[in-house]
């Protein structure tokens, strides 16, 4: 595997955004936390002075969950439970909390003698219903969640084709073709994602973990499947990936959340009805979660890509190699239903010749935020803002084009808006703008995408 080179000026900046955007949450929080501790040992201490007072362990359950500390939330909620009349909203408080710590059969039994009680009506039985069934769900040894999606896309330049008005070829600049400027178009698309576990039963929690998905994108401007040469128009496209592993955590017997999955790799990609792309290789992941309100994932992975010898693609076989990747993501719940998530990609592409070779530093930035719905009561709306840049780097220049390497500067800005329609039903609203500022006029160009999709859960 050849030497790992990059930018010595954007990757450092990019670095610096990314952590300037997860401090800047921590920090804004600084100030809150420090009070969120006084208010929270000024409680306890009421709790301590007088504990037949109901209402000062309340106060100090809320305290805890605020702060995030669901285990303690846990505990002082159930000294209400001592209550003889005990609300059933209670009992669906605590069962909220159990879920979110993984405690699903505690949560089925707070749940089950919660709906039991008669004074448990309106949203909060549907939401106890609703949870149960997700319990139970998650209690089977063969679990099966997914989503199927079915949407539509507008994309100003969906061929990422150079918006220049002149462009290289053997090291001089001449205008470019008309019929090679970017041009909008729109597509109909259909994904389904399916996750499978199967609980093995064992002490180390260990499980077989299946990730499939299918995806399939019928452009406008598409038509039939006849192959040629200096194609200028976007692709229909099929893709299959598939990933399996065993899912274990390494040190059951510490209490660590810590858990590896090494899994293999496959996939498929079909364009214009005609075989385009192989891949196959090996990965592992590992999560740990440190606390209830901070995960950390990383994976590391390998994998073979095979081109398909085709009419459009000069020399296809030079393209292949391998690619290897790393993915760093945190993900940190700021607040209830406020998470921030930065995430780190690091890829080495390896090909037949250098000039398809190269090296990608990647960072994106995530914030979510969840909140009622203002037009139906009991249902709740998700916001999600992100931007991310990538950094590419080729290991030679295309002597075809110029005398330089190829490097290449993405930016990207989003925003997604999820709308929930009925159960299990929503409406997933997105919009992207992509540029890319790359240092020869062939590769530079940008892209605005709109899109509405239809989203059902199972």
């Amino acid at each position: 595997m050849q030497k790992l080179t990059g930018s010595k000026t954007l990757v450092p900046l990019l670095a610096g955004a990314a952590g300037f955007l997860i401090s800047a949450g921590a920090s804004a929080q600084g100030t809150g936390v420090v009070s969120m501790e006084r208010q929270t040992d000024e409680a306890f201490r009421r709790v301590l002075q007088q504990p037949q007072d109901l209402s000062g362990w309340s106060r100090y359950a809320q305290l805890l969950v605020e702060a995030g500390n669901y285990e303690g939330g846990i505990a002082a909620l159930e000294r209400l439970l001592l209550e003889p009349n005990a609300s059933p909203d209670l009992r669906l408080d605590i069962a909220t909390l159990y879920y979110r710590q993984g405690s699903y059969a505690m949560a089925e039994s707070m749940l089950s003698t919660a709906l039991a009680d008669s004074r448990l009506q309106g949203d909060r039985r549907k939401l106890a219903e609703s949870l149960l069934a997700d319990v139970q769900k998650r209690a089977q040894r063969s679990q099966l969640q997914g989503v199927f999606t079915l949407g539509v896309r507008h994309q100003t330049n969906p061929s990422y084709r150079s918006d220049a008005s002149q462009v290289l070829s053997a090291g001089v600049l001449g205008p470019l073709a008309d019929t090679q400027r970017p041009r909008g178009d729109t597509d109909i698309n259909l994904g389904l994602r399916v996750n499978h576990l199967y609980d093995l039963e064992r002490q180390n929690s260990a499980a077989i973990v299946t990730n499939f998905g299918a995806y399939l994108a019928d452009y406008r401007s598409a038509s039939g499947s006849h192959l040629v040469a200096g194609e200028n128009k976007p692709y229909d496209l099929q893709v299959l990936d598939l990933n399996t592993g065993l899912q274990f955590r390494p040190a059951p017997a510490s209490g660590s959340s810590l858990t590896l999955r090494p899994h293999v790799i496959l996939s498929n990609v079909v364009a214009k009805n005609h075989q385009y792309l192989r891949n196959h290789g090996l990965g592992i992941d590992m999560n740990w979660r440190p606390n209830e309100r901070t995960l950390y994932e990383f994976t590391v992975d390998g994998v073979r890509r095979d081109f398909a010898v085709r009419a459009d693609v000069a020399n296809a076989n030079e393209l292949d190699g391998h690619l290897y990747s790393l993915r760093a993501r945190v993900s940190r719940e700021l607040a209830p239903g406020r998470v921030l998530v930065g995430e780190y990609i690091l890829r080495r592409a390896t090909a037949d010749r250098d000039i398809h070779a190269s090296d990608s530093h990647e960072i994106r930035a995530i914030y979510a935020m969840t909140y009622a719905s203002p037009l139906a009561q009991g249902s709740h709306w998700t916001t999600a803002v992100w931007m991310g840049a990538l950094n590419r780097r080729y290991d030679a220049p295309d002597l075809a084009v110029g005398p330089q390497a190829h490097k290449d500067r993405e930016w990207r800005l989003g925003v997604n808006q999820t709308i929930p329609v009925a159960p299990l039903w929503s409406v997933l609203l997105s919009a992207e703008y992509a540029r890319n500022q790359a240092n020869l006029p062939n590769y530079r160009y940008k892209n605005t995408s709109v899109s509405a999709t239809v989203v059902r859960s199972f």
